[in-house]
């Protein structure tokens, strides 16, 4: 049988070994919270940085749809002649079709 001095020891081992338990438990704890925001920042970066990169993309498109219309010397007001009869084309083929 255990004397008493042994049965106090052995529970002041196992009081500091909760205590550490119970430290590191808090430090995941806090770590976990720590990882989750730095996660949630980086997921609404990633969001900001897909938005941007389509935002982008369509500047490229409208750009390379720009020039496709561009005449050879460049003139925007030609550019402008061609897209405004494509546009007429469009609206007769429209107004054709709902007849």
């Amino acid at each position: 049988m255990a004397t008493r001095n042994e049965t106090e020891k052995t529970l002041d081992q196992l009081e500091k070994l909760i205590q550490e338990l119970v430290r590191r438990y808090e430090v995941a704890a806090r770590d976990r919270s720590d990882l989750l925001a730095e996660l949630n920042k980086t997921k609404t970066e990633l969001q900001n940085a897909k938005n941007k990169i389509g935002e982008q993309e369509k500047r490229l498109e409208h750009y390379e749809l720009k020039q496709a219309f561009v005449s050879a010397d460049g003139s925007d007001r030609k550019a402008r002649k061609k897209i405004g009869k494509i546009v007429k084309e469009i609206d007769k083929c429209i107004s054709l079709l709902n007849d």
